[in-house]
């Protein structure tokens, strides 16, 4: 890899290349960042295309993939060395901003010494204003060259905490579903993987997915936006009913996912139907009117943990828990 763009270049290129980056099922890690920081610098055409093509046909790209294009068409360094890299530039920038601090802070002391004893010597018999105007003069460039380069050090601070600001705002981005500010997919696989290999005592994860019963027949009727209104409904029951260490998620279109880290069974059957009941209760009204338009009801299936069971089998047994409920009727809970 080698990189000539100044920090101007560079900066551009940081802001470009994290919104990619956020969108992706990779982490935002350094061999990550040098995938698209190459993509959007557009100097790697054979990389360039490589992305292009797998987005076009995965959508967006995982871990995996990450890494094999870091491989084949960036790195001439291995992972942990560029790791190495990333964590030594961060190291050197600190000492940089702590040298440039001492270094001001001596010269400016140098100065003043120097002050003093040119007004010494003008006051003896046999002053060299000369070289000392030649040595003052010196150290005010010296004292000026540092103030401007403390000056850039606390410009280039001040730009590395906005980027760090908008690496937060993207990691938060990239994991809230936009319409209903609830936790998106990728959110609820990280946190279910995270709560799958967390130590438990008597109790288990419990999950809870449910779907909104005769979505289709909802936005055909009424409109897309009218759904959207629908989604944006339930979310907020969903939130209101939610226990304070529950993940609440919209995972599909009209499907949403509640994620107990530690809860008994009898306890997780007791929310979903509880769920169930305050939105089968609830009457959907036409924004700006007071037309009730619809009445929406929501199919739930539940499951506990089991042990040893990875998080693609909890998830299928809880799918399958909210498929029963919806070959049984609808509105309705079933527990697998």
């Amino acid at each position: 890899m080698h990189y000539d763009e100044g920090i101007e270049r560079s900066t551009e290129l940081l802001r470009r290349a994290l919104p990619l980056m956020s969108r992706q099922a990779a982490g935002l890690h350094p061999i990550s960042y040098a995938v698209w920081y190459d993509y959007v610098a557009q100097t790697n055409p054979a990389l360039h295309a490589a992305v292009d093509a797998l987005i076009a046909r995965e959508g967006q790209l995982d871990e995996s993939s990450t890494r094999e294009l870091f491989r084949q068409h960036v790195a001439d360094m291995d992972a942990e060395t560029a790791q190495r890299m990333t964590d030594g530039f961060a190291q050197v920038l600190a000492g940089m901003a702590q040298t440039a601090r001492a270094a001001d802070d001596q010269t400016a002391s140098f100065g003043q010494s120097l002050g003093r004893l040119s007004a010494e010597l003008e006051a003896g018999a046999e002053p060299e204003p000369a070289a000392l105007a030649e040595v003052l003069a010196g150290t005010q460039q010296m004292q000026q060259a540092m103030g401007q380069l403390r000056s850039r050090l606390n410009d280039s601070q001040r730009e590395i905490e906005r980027l760090r600001e908008e690496v937060r705002r993207a990691r938060h981005d990239a994991t809230v579903d936009a319409l209903t500010g609830l936790a998106n997919r990728r959110a609820f696989d990280q946190q279910l993987a995270a709560c799958l290999v967390a130590p438990h005592d008597a109790v288990g994860p419990c999950l809870l997915v449910g779907d909104i019963d005769h979505f289709k027949s909802i936005n055909d009727t009424w409109g897309h936006g009218f759904g959207d209104h629908v989604l944006r409904a339930v979310a907020e029951v969903l939130r209101t009913l939610a226990p304070g260490d529950c993940l609440v998620a919209r995972v599909g279109g009209e499907e949403f996912a509640l994620l107990l880290p530690a809860a008994l069974l009898s306890d997780a059957q007791a929310l979903a139907e509880k769920v169930r009941q305050r939105i089968g209760a609830a009457r959907i009204r036409r924004q700006g009117s007071d037309e009730t338009v619809a009445r929406v009801t929501l199919s739930l299936g539940v499951v506990l943990h089991q042990p040893s069971e990875t998080a693609h089998a909890l998830v299928e047994r809880a799918d399958r828990a909210l498929y029963a409920a919806k070959a049984a009727g609808r509105d309705r809970v079933v527990t697998l």
